[in-house]
């Protein structure tokens, strides 16, 4: 009968060689000797949980690697290979040779990134292998900026398991190398730049112009990217994909700008062109800052409408990023799970989340999938997840401290270049959210949570991002749009996730008494300047007042 015995593996400061293993210890066999068909893991270190199979273990069964037992053994090699010796008590043994090999940690990603980046005090995951499965000696070890190092905290012992660890990042951690420590050496390090609290103040808003788009657009999609250069220095781009003109027909272009130190663009460089048009397409850029992809990373456009006043797709494109930022050839990614159009979509851990939208005759759904992204770049095929309270497009999606965020947004089947704002029946105000559990990537509970505190004005075709701590919504479709009244509310985010009151952001600077014009079907997003101030950027839209009239002006503070 097939049997199979665990062990954890104790090694710590022996060196061992190889040994021939057997004997008899005079006692008469109870049956059959044992017999070991395999060993797994190969690999490991102090506390790995190793499986041996086989057949003829019996109760008592003791087992050695080479000629030391598997509690209280000590090596200090990371190199040599253990033979596994199965024994029972009636001295009966089977030996499987040069079947375990003591290893070096391998750190393969932190926060699903290969350069990461977090606050002190923030939540990061581990991943690799051979980490252990009980911790024991093992460390995890940030810079201190002077050259050593300091161990971050592991809360509980199920934090750290063979292949994944979670702890925090200690609060006198500094911007350098974060690496795995374990009684038999230590793992490759990765760059991890410790983060500061940007400084945000959407209640000051002072707009400032910077390039126009090469176009007048709205129905289009902008993306914030940063990516190592050759040199290594890392270059901040705003990308704009798709859109559509006053002909409301979707484009192909693809644009790009880098964003200056200020905050401010540099003059906007063609991309390489879709295969086809889109507009109302969601889109969201994969870098080794926020995912497992190799190189500089892809852009995925997901989605949207093809052609003028035509209806959903469920096509995905993958364009490859390359460190001058200029775009490849687009090839075609694993398609949606249905066709949509006007919905939410982030990357948060080398996942991409799909949230909400408009499928065909623009009918709202609630339907939440997410796909996960492989280091060449591949997405998973598309996997549900719990569905929001209610089905809703024209929302805006955003992430931030380990929760998804749904905000405003339209329950009506609404055409998505209708401007119409005084009727807010089918409008929502509300702030929909849902944790997601850092180690697998499911959503943390069954359900979405409607937050108790509202959007001053029930709002859908606007732009709402978190950023500083806040989420910050700005112009759209509401009450009053067409006069430019409570064009920009904001609200801080809690540590628990909930989200505060909304307040007007009391700027006078408006993007009204700027550019002239009420936006909706703008572009926006969120980034960090080179001395970590936090910003906003609005691009292009259509024009609550004069509806049809694309605009190209982007607006930054």
């Amino acid at each position: 009968m097939k049997a199979e015995y665990r062990i954890q593996v104790a090694l710590v400061t022996a060196l061992i060689t190889m040994a021939a293993c057997g004997g008899d210890n005079g006692l008469s066999p109870d049956g059959p000797p044992p017999s070991i068909v395999g060993v797994s893991p190969s690999v490991g270190t102090v506390g790995t949980d190793v499986r041996v199979t086989g057949s003829n273990f019996r109760a008592g069964a003791r087992l050695r690697f080479n000629d030391l037992p598997a509690t209280s053994v000590d090596v200090t090699s990371g190199s040599e290979l253990f033979a596994v010796t199965v024994e029972n008590t009636d001295g009966t043994e089977d030996t499987f040779p040069a079947s375990f090999t003591p290893v070096e940690p391998l750190l393969s990603f932190v926060n699903s990134a290969t350069k990461p980046s977090g606050n002190a005090g923030s939540t990061v995951i581990i991943e690799g292998d051979a980490f252990a499965d009980v911790q024991g000696p093992g460390r995890v070890l940030f810079s201190d900026g002077a050259g050593g190092t300091i161990a971050a905290a592991i809360a509980a012992a199920d934090d750290w398991t063979n292949t994944f660890i979670v702890t925090t990042v200690p609060s006198n951690a500094q911007t350098g190398p974060v690496l795995v420590e374990t009684a038999t050496g230590q793992s490759s390090a990765l760059p991890f730049t410790v983060t500061q609290n940007a400084i945000f103040s959407p209640s000051t808003i002072s707009w400032s112009q910077t390039q126009d788009l090469p176009a007048a657009v709205s129905g289009h999609r902008a993306v914030f990217a940063p990516i190592d250069d050759a040199t290594g220095q890392t270059i901040q781009y705003v990308y704009t994909i798709g859109g559509a003109s006053a002909d409301n027909v979707p484009r192909v272009e693809v644009d790009f700008a880098v964003i200056q130190n200020d905050g401010a663009l540099s003059g906007w460089t063609q991309g390489t062109d879709l295969p086809a048009g889109r507009a109302f397409h969601a889109a969201v850029a994969a870098t080794p800052f926020n995912s497992k992809v190799q190189g500089s990373g892809f852009l995925y456009i997901l989605g949207g409408i093809e052609q003028a006043g035509g209806q959903s797709v469920d096509g995905v494109f993958a364009l490859p990023l390359n460190d001058d930022g200029t775009t490849g050839a687009p090839v075609s990614a694993t398609s949606l799970p249905a066709p949509l159009h006007s919905f939410g979509a982030v990357i948060f851990r080398s996942t991409v989340y799909v949230v909400g939208g408009a499928t065909t005759d623009h009918a709202p759904v609630a339907s939440v999938y997410r796909a996960k992204i492989d280091t060449l770049g591949a997405l998973s095929a598309w996997e549900a997840l719990p569905a929001l309270p209610s089905a809703r497009a024209y929302h805006r999606l955003s992430t931030f401290g380990g929760f998804l965020y749904a905000v405003g947004g339209e329950t009506g089947a609404i055409d998505p270049n209708d401007g119409g704002f005084q009727n807010n029946a089918t409008k929502l105000d509300e702030v929909t959210f849902v944790g997601i559990d850092l180690r697998t990537g499911d959503f943390a509970a069954s359900s979405w949570t409607v937050n108790g505190a509202k959007l001053q004005k029930s709002r859908s075709k606007h732009s709402a991002l978190a950023a500083g701590g806040s989420i910050f919504a700005s112009a759209g479709l509401y009450a009053a749009a067409g006069t430019g009244s409570s064009e920009n509310t904001f609200a801080q985010i809690n540590s628990d996730g909930t989200v505060g009151s909304f307040g007007g952001a009391t700027g006078s600077n408006t993007l009204l008494s700027e550019g002239g014009v009420n936006l909706f079907n703008h572009a926006a997003i969120a980034y960090v300047d080179a001395a970590g101030v936090a910003h906003v950027m609005i691009l292009g839209g259509d024009d609550v007042n004069t509806l049809g009239t694309k605009r190209s002006a982007v607006f930054f503070y």
